[in-house]
């Protein structure tokens, strides 16, 4: 009788995964911001710990079926729109990792446990941050986004408007970018399992690097509130960019359903991330991300969502997070990269904000600290890669990936 206990326990709880799962997939927002790529990262950790190939294909019919359910015969908006397949894809490689758990025997639970809470918290995570996000607005009135577009413009030019007039002179160029922007899970993913399959483990542990520093860049954006110079001057971006003389450089109302996500930029933060941790992969994947890292340059600054600046920030804030995660705990105060990384953001952050009359108009002093900023990044995180090379970082076997044998055959 004892044996009959787990086979009826795991169908009844697959049945209410499915409830679930057609459920989420009969109300979940098509339009809701990111969700659709969030929840494609369940179908890569589908593709990376599966071993049984009738299982994908079994994801896939369960996401016909479920648009199907959604729209009936009417898949119009799914033609119109074929990024938001994801959703469905992702819904369905949810239950079948779900059930996985369910079926598992007790030397594989741990890692297909592993695999689903993977694939299970990146859509949770987007979920909570952009209803976070959803509130900067009304906290934040006022943004500072003339000061941001004020000191790109000291730079000599204001680059953001340069690549969206380069987006709307060669239209292709945005479909790549677009999908580097948007895709950040499948590509955090991607670099995660790759790691993972080959049976390394890595500091920092990647994605929850690049959680906490998420985290910490939404409690950044407070302090220097700004939205974006597509949202400051709507009306101009990208063919006109009023100049500096005679703009007043203070505080600039923008609607407040508009997030205040601009300072500094967690996509450049994510897509510097991603590159230098892909640095012990192969050639092939390392190359992918160094397209990636230009792409997300390219796409933050040519929607009009972020100025130069912001990019330029995030990279030492990218630093101090690399650094934080790459040594062991107790050597991180000890942490020159930590420090200087954290300590450059902050500073950047005060002087935009509160010295305004030190750098307005002085080019050539802005041009150095951008410079010194860049340089210094990139020195000191080879030295934050150096300070991870320890014997515990060197390839394990195969067998032990950190998704615990979530690949054994199902």
């Amino acid at each position: 009788m004892k044996t009959s206990v787990k086979p009826v326990a795991s169908w009844v709880l697959s049945a209410v995964l499915a409830a679930e799962v057609v459920f989420l997939a009969l109300h979940a927002s098509l339009d809701f911001p990111f969700l659709a790529p969030a929840l494609l990262g369940a179908v890569v950790v589908q593709v990376r710990t599966c071993r049984n190939r009738l299982e994908l294909l079994g994801a896939v019919l369960l996401a016909v079926l479920l648009a199907l359910i959604r729209f009936r015969l009417h898949l119009r908006i799914l033609y119109e729109h074929p990024g938001k397949w994801g959703i469905f894809l992702g819904l369905a490689s949810l239950f079948f990792l779900g059930v996985a758990v369910l079926r598992s025997r007790p030397h594989e639970l741990a890692g297909r446990v592993r695999a689903f809470s993977v694939a299970l918290a990146v859509p949770g995570f987007v979920l909570i941050a952009t209803a976070a996000l959803s509130g900067t607005g009304h906290v934040h009135p006022m943004t500072l986004d003339r000061v941001l577009y004020a000191f790109d413009g000291s730079l000599g030019f204001q680059l953001s408007f340069i690549l969206g007039r380069l987006f709307r002179h060669l239209p292709w160029l945005g479909v790549p970018a677009g999908l580097a922007y948007e895709q950040v899970p499948v590509a955090a993913l991607i670099l995660y399992t790759a790691a993972t399959d080959a049976g390394e483990r890595r500091r920092p542990d990647l994605l929850l690097a690049l959680g906490a520093g998420s985290l910490l860049g939404y409690l950044l954006y407070s302090l220097v509130p700004a939205a974006g110079p597509i949202d400051l001057f709507p009306s101009f971006f990208p063919y006109s960019a009023p100049p500096l003389a005679g703009l007043a450089v203070v505080p600039a109302s923008i609607p407040p359903d508009i997030p205040r996500n601009a300072m500094p930029s967690l996509h450049m933060f994510w897509a510097v991330l991603l590159w230098w941790n892909a640095r012990r992969s192969g050639i092939w994947l390392r190359a992918g991300y160094l397209a990636y890292l230009i792409l997300t340059i390219l796409a933050t600054l040519g929607s009009g969502e972020h100025y130069l600046i912001d990019l330029v920030v995030a990279l030492p804030f990218a630093l101090a997070i690399q650094a934080a995660f790459s040594v062991r705990p107790r050597d991180v105060l000890r942490s020159l990269p930590f420090w200087a990384g954290g300590i450059t953001t902050l500073a950047w952050l005060g002087f935009l904000r509160f010295a305004t009359p030190v750098w307005l108009g002085s080019g050539v002093l802005d041009w150095i600290l951008v410079a010194v900023t860049v340089a210094g990044s990139v020195m000191l995180e080879r030295q934050t890669h150096r300070e991870s090379l320890t014997p515990a970082d060197k390839p394990r076997n195969a067998g032990q990936d950190q998704l615990g044998g979530a690949s054994a055959r199902v």
